[in-house]
């Protein structure tokens, strides 16, 4: 019966009965393993001076704590034999031990002092290894995070990339810093521990002994279960984490649609589900941390019993040997208890790490090729051959693209929403890699040349464009971190665009607000134009970029569209189709094929879906 109630106990939380996390699978958990053990012992190998240090520090401080219940032992034998014989013993030998117990004592003391010095210099040395391991990872994630390509992020939520960057690294800060001189330092305590009472007295140690090989099966058992609970709560939290910035990002949508309620409720959902698994975990702990205990109290009990029969019986002279075996029993129990604290916080640092090094270990399907080259000054021809391209393969959405635009021309794509138009976009840009076919720059194959070369000599405008927090300054300058106020300014005049900026409240000195939110649409986008024309590319790709600016404002990008076409290649994307009208060459483009090619008047003049979509265009402008 009792045993059928702890098997109830440990037991796991039911699988939810529906799909909490937002389309993604359950994960199934197992227990952690040596070798995510090994790596991240691998991050520790370029301060292991530091941790040696330290580790030395540590250990030499464990030994001089260590001799407290031998001092002990030594005053009560003293004290003990001095209280039961003070008449045999004299005045000269009671002045001796007196004097024994105070230098005794002031040994002691200066042991503890050494102690405490020690104890400071550990902490420095320590953590300054593991902040500097911490600080390692994190540089390594953000710099593998800009490294992955688009399609990772297509399919992965900002909410589990934060908590990867955020909970998952924090859990690993006192393992870095203290889980080397934790596990050294206890089971010095342990092996000391044992060895002072074996030498202090053997019939005790013996008395005890056969309780090990229970603490041992005990912590197997408590292992293997809490490695599986703790994986379940890292996962389980960063769901909440991911439904919490998904919220918090569509909060105008959340209020607009009055979806506070439902939201909560599912939110409510995935807390449920991560109490759950906390509430497991405690479990566990609940029945591992009081059998511990109980251990712990069963070897006092035996050694007070066993040492007092000793005692009384004569087989032992003196009770402070007894008294010190009883104190090494608890410096015995007491790593124990810590090294089972450790491991629930170094399981739960584990469960961190593995998703760390799941998220290091994804490639970037884009990245460049072992051989690849540095793109030269390009003068902007850009040719499509063959090229079919899906997000997911299986499923393409370009279907057998051919076309070239030569240096300087204006390449307008038009179709309507779905036809591939943005894809185009995203592969001259080499965000993605078609599935067949290749795309050409100046003759060059964009697959066989570096990202940066290609990225530098590009300038990319979008729907949507982001700026970053800080002044207007700084946003357009982000395009070029070395170009000086005054290259600023002059690049906003040539675009038409300062004195839009002028007009703000302090100026290029205006604060844009988080994502840009102190501005309007058109201020943004007049602000990401000036930012992509102050990077002086060869190509300039404009995916619908005046669709969220008003007339006014379009007025003003459309008379500064002349100069940023002047030497450059240009593919522009735009359901308003009077941003078009000078292209050099109109692709129209329906469920990813380009079903008609020309100029506005050529297309006009065939009658076909170009023409129908401009005349869409001038009816709805008319009304």
């Amino acid at each position: 019966m009792l045993l059928r109630r702890l098997k109830k106990l440990l037991a796991p939380p039911p699988l939810p009965q529906t799909d909490l996390g937002g389309g993604d699978e359950e994960p199934r958990y197992k227990p952690l393993e040596w070798p995510l053990v090994r790596r991240l012992l691998g991050l520790w190998v370029p301060y292991k001076g530091h941790y040696a240090l330290g580790l030395a520090l540590g250990a030499v401080m464990t030994v001089l704590e260590m001799m407290g219940p031998t001092f002990i032992g030594w005053i009560v034998n003293i004290a003990g034999e001095f209280a039961t014989s003070p008449r045999q013993l004299g005045q000269g030998v009671a002045r001796q031990a007196i004097w024994f117990v105070v230098f005794v004592v002031l040994t002691w003391a200066c042991v503890l002092a050494m102690v405490l010095v020690l104890h400071r210099a550990s902490i420095l040395v320590m953590t300054n290894a593991g902040e500097r391991v911490q600080f390692g990872l994190l540089r390594s994630l953000f710099v593998h995070l800009q490294r992955l390509s688009m399609s990772f992020y297509d399919r992965t939520k900002l909410g589990r990339i934060i908590s990867r960057c955020t909970s998952d690294l924090g859990s690993l800060r006192e393992i870095n810093v203290w889980g080397i001189d934790q596990v050294l330092k206890n089971s010095l305590m342990l092996v000391v521990a044992a060895g002072m009472l074996l030498w202090t007295e053997p019939r005790l140690f013996l008395a005890v002994a056969w309780l090990g090989p229970i603490l041992v099966v005990m912590h197997r058992i408590y292992r293997s279960r809490i490695s599986v609970a703790w994986q379940m709560v890292r996962e389980h939290f960063t769901r909440v984490s991911t439904n919490l910035a998904e919220n918090i990002s569509g909060v105008r949508v959340v209020t607009a649609f009055n979806r506070q309620s439902p939201n909560l409720d599912r939110f409510n959902e995935l807390q449920d589900r991560n109490t759950l698994n906390n509430l497991y975990a405690a479990r566990i702990n609940g029945v591992y941390q009081p059998l511990l205990s109980l251990v712990g109290t069963t070897g006092r009990v035996i050694i007070l019993v066993v040492g007092g029969y000793l005692y009384a019986s004569g087989s032992i002279k003196q009770v402070g040997s007894v008294v010190a075996a009883f104190l090494y029993w608890d410096w015995f129990m007491n790593p124990i208890l810590n090294l089972g604290n450790f491991h629930n916080g170094l399981t739960m640092a584990l469960a961190g790490a593995e998703r760390i090094f799941n998220l290091l270990d994804t490639q970037p399907q884009v990245q460049d090729q072992p051989s690849a080259i540095d793109l030269p000054p390009i003068g902007g021809n850009v040719r499509f051959e063959n090229v079919t391209f899906g997000y997911q393969p299986e499923r393409p959405v370009l279907f057998d693209v051919n076309f070239e635009a030569q240096r300087g021309q204006m390449v307008a794509l038009v179709g309507h929403t779905g036809s591939g138009k943005s894809s185009i976009i995203s592969l001259i840009a080499r965000f993605y890699q078609p599935q067949q076919g290749r795309v050409l720059v100046d003759e060059h194959d964009i697959r066989y040349v570096t990202g940066d070369s290609l990225h530098r000599q590009m300038g990319l405008v979008l729907q949507v464009n982001y700026l970053f927090s800080g002044t207007v300054m700084d946003n357009i300058r982000y395009a070029r971190p070395q170009a000086t106020d005054q290259q600023v300014i002059e690049a906003a005049r040539a675009i038409g665009s300062c004195d839009a900026i002028m007009d703000l409240q302090q100026g290029f000195a205006t604060q844009v607000g988080e994502r840009g939110a102190n501005m309007s649409l058109g201020q943004r986008q007049l602000i990401c134009f000036t930012r992509a024309f102050l990077a002086d590319p060869r190509i300039f790709l404009l995916d619908e970029a005046t669709s969220s600016v008003d007339t006014e404002t379009e007025q003003v990008v459309q008379r500064s569209l002349e100069k940023l076409l002047e030497n450059r290649t240009t593919f522009i994307v735009a359901h308003r189709l009077s941003t078009i009208l000078r292209a050099d060459q109109i692709l129209v483009l329906d469920q990813g094929r380009i079903v008609e090619r020309g100029t506005h008047r050529q297309l006009l003049g065939t009658g076909g879906t170009y023409a129908h979509l401009y005349n869409e265009f001038v009816k709805g402008a008319a009304e």
